[in-house]
């Protein structure tokens, strides 16, 4: 790996998107995308970038663990930028084997002094040349570690998602779950148009891009890194549409026919509204609200993209959606999206235990809300990108307790066996699918 000028730059851009995702409630893919965007990487340096964020931002609670008992003063009430190099620099030594040791020490002490003068930049120097000297801290737990403690430093994920794992799984099988939530995951697209199959495959094969069909999906591709120089041109074009097959399976399991009307009701950033009306073949009516503005211009860019004029966009609170009645409703509630950890690594710092007790009142409330505007002989989608229990099964069960008007169908009508779970419900889980964590639940209004 050089350790020039360029290096250093990739370096500066990831410090920069870090920096910034501890400021915004913007996704990290997001953040990254926006410095990536507008600095001047190509290549391995933006490879580099990107590997430097995400592994960062990965392995945030391994790094820290380290970093603590080695910082001179309180590691925790440290300037955030301080902190922010120091997991870089220490990520460099032990998670990412191309860079030299005196490269990742002297390239961060280099970015301290820039950030944060040249006191910090002896600081980030000694403690840097400790953790190298000592590598043996890696591996090794704080002491006097439980077991839930020992396998949150391992796998890098706070003690309360280790907990809820352990207790949905057993053990061996919530280490399993764990492992993979630190692996890159591939990039799952759709095509638009299925009849382009042979010249995408093509197009993938000419610039040497891994890809495998989705098992469980029909257009569905996953790719494996680097893959994005290669399909800009195709997401540009509006010809194919990144989603994960999780989601393209709940769009399954609402089975949306040509010409009916269909609601989504938390919409944003639009996945599920570009497979339904792909599904629809471009026919009927789709109403997609979400309460998000900002989510909601990324929705309308995506419509805009692959051309759908039978779309509805609008904002509002999904609790209050004025009424009326459609013929099929899907609603992706809000929740503590533990079925995206491998994806999104910075959800797992951002989501804290009490946030899901705290959703659970509004899941109930949006989904009572989605019951009345299903017409009779209609059917609603339950939907969440959640593996807890408490969020899915449960909020099902209650649901369907309090309208007896609805009867649930089960999943293996719509979709393979191997995605549904033991109550008939879509339940797909990353360690298992190879795919994000989801959950959905199809619901069907008797006629009478």
């Amino acid at each position: 790996m050089p350790t020039g000028t360029t290096a250093s730059s990739a370096r500066v851009v990831a410090a920069d998107a870090l920096t910034e995702l501890e400021k915004t409630e913007d996704y990290a893919d997001e953040v990254l995308s926006k410095y990536l965007g507008s600095s001047h990487l190509r290549g391995s340096d933006r490879a580099l970038a990107a590997d430097l964020y995400w592994g960062t931002i990965r392995w945030r609670g391994r790094l820290d663990s380290i970093l603590t008992p080695v910082f001179h003063g309180d590691y925790r009430r440290a300037d955030p930028v301080a902190r922010i190099l120091l997991r870089m620099g220490a990520y460099q030594l032990y998670g990412q084997d191309r860079i030299p040791d005196h490269a990742a020490v002297s390239q961060t002490v280099e970015l301290a002094i820039q950030r944060l003068g040249k006191k910090a930049g002896g600081l980030t120097n000694a403690i840097l040349r400790r953790l190298a000297r000592e590598r043996e801290r890696w591996n090794t737990p704080p002491e006097g570690a439980d077991d839930l403690a020992r396998l949150s430093f391992i796998y890098s994920m706070p003690r309360w998602i280790v907990r809820e794992l352990v207790e949905r799984f057993g053990q061996e099988e919530a280490e399993r779950a764990l492992d993979v939530a630190n692996h890159r995951p591939p990039i799952s697209v759709f095509l638009m148009d299925e009849n382009g199959a042979e010249e995408f495959e093509r197009e993938l094969d000419a610039n040497e891009v891994k890809w495998e069909h989705s098992p469980f999906l029909e257009g569905y591709y996953r790719l494996h890194a680097p893959s994005f120089p290669v399909i800009q041109p195709w997401l540009d074009e509006g010809k194919i549409t990144v989603q994960d097959e999780s989601a393209g399976l709940a769009t399954a399991l609402l089975d949306p026919s040509p010409g009916e009307s269909v609601l989504d009701l938390c919409a944003a950033p639009g996945g599920k509204t570009l497979a339904t009306w792909r599904k629809m073949g471009g026919t009927g009516t789709i109403t997609a609200v979400d309460v998000e503005a900002s989510r909601l211009q990324r929705l309308r860019e995506n419509l805009e993209r692959v051309g759908a004029q039978n779309v509805t966009v609008i904002e509002s609170d999904a609790t209050k959606f004025p009424a009326g009645q459609f013929d099929r409703v899907i609603v992706d509630v809000p929740c503590s999206a533990t079925g995206l950890l491998r994806k999104q690594p910075d959800l797992r710092w951002r989501r804290k235990s009490h946030h899901v007790g705290l959703q659970h009142a509004l899941q109930h409330e949006i989904l009572d809300h989605a019951a009345d505007l299903v017409k009779p002989g209609g059917v609603l989608v339950y939907s969440t990108c959640s593996i807890l229990p408490s969020e899915n099964i449960e909020i099902v069960q209650a649901f369907l307790k309090n309208h007896p008007e609805f009867l649930r169908e089960d999943a293996r009508g719509f979709l393979p066996e191997s995605v549904v779970g033991e109550h008939g419900d879509l339940e797909t889980y990353t360690h298992i699918h190879e795919t994000d964590g989801a959950f959905a639940a199809r619901l069907r209004r008797m006629s009478h």
